[in-house]
């Protein structure tokens, strides 16, 4: 799977994982708590696998994390797999 998920998509699923309504806001806030893990997101487009293996290691439910990024990029991610 060679997809690619765009700075603003990842930005977008961050938002809804947050339960917010602003994707720069919640964007900054996660990789505040992220970034020294992690990396930081929402800042180039990825590999979809890269980006699902990186929320993997957050506190979100892969449930929701694999939920929100189908919702936004119309791709099925599977975290338990990777």
């Amino acid at each position: 799977m060679s997809d690619e998920i765009s700075s603003e998509q990842q930005r977008l699923v961050i938002e809804k994982l947050e339960r917010s309504s602003d994707s720069l806001t919640s964007t900054k806030k996660f990789n505040e708590k992220y970034a020294s893990n992690i990396g930081h997101m929402g800042e180039r487009a990825m590999i979809i696998t890269d980006f699902a293996r990186k929320m993997k290691a957050t506190e979100f439910s892969s449930y929701d994390v694999e939920r929100f990024t189908k919702e936004v990029t119309g791709k099925n991610i599977d975290l338990e797999s990777l």
